[in-house]
């Protein structure tokens, strides 16, 4: 799961990571967002969405997890958008920035992960609240 730091949301339930050359290559020609909500590329800073048929919301996110750009609503047929200081690149249905809220320097956690049991009880959900952390952070102990 996607989980936006700063506005206490998940941003995606169901990623995917492009591996290897030809399935980055792909990306989201060809698919949509069916049996996942959100490709993710490592190690990337440019994407295009050449021979695509939807558009897609586009999350830029630098070395420290922050959202350092953004498009909404990019349309088939770019030839290329870029971020310098990108390191990774999330690609979501349009509409999802708009709906979660999700802003440049945002913070992103790439691999949020539930309880079994808070798990079932929100993954239904449309956005899913942030999950009890299981550490108490009351007082130190030395």
């Amino acid at each position: 799961m996607i989980y936006n730091l700063s506005k206490k949301k998940y941003i995606s339930k169901a990623p995917v990571c492009a591996m290897g050359i030809l399935a980055r290559a792909r990306g989201m020609i060809g698919r949509d967002f069916t049996d996942f909500d959100a490709m993710i590329f490592e190690d990337c800073n440019s994407i295009h969405t050449m021979f695509m048929s939807i558009n897609l919301d586009v999350l830029f996110i630098d070395s420290e997890n922050r959202i350092c750009a953004l498009r909404k609503a990019m349309t088939p047929w770019r030839f290329c958008a870029r971020c310098a200081s990108a390191r990774t690149i999330i690609e979501l249905p349009e509409g999802t920035i708009e709906k979660t809220g999700t802003d440049a320097g945002d913070f992103i956690d790439l691999k949020s992960e539930l309880s079994d049991e808070r798990g079932k009880s929100v993954l239904s959900k449309e956005l899913i609240e942030p999950a009890e952390t299981a550490i108490p952070l009351s007082g130190n102990r030395r």
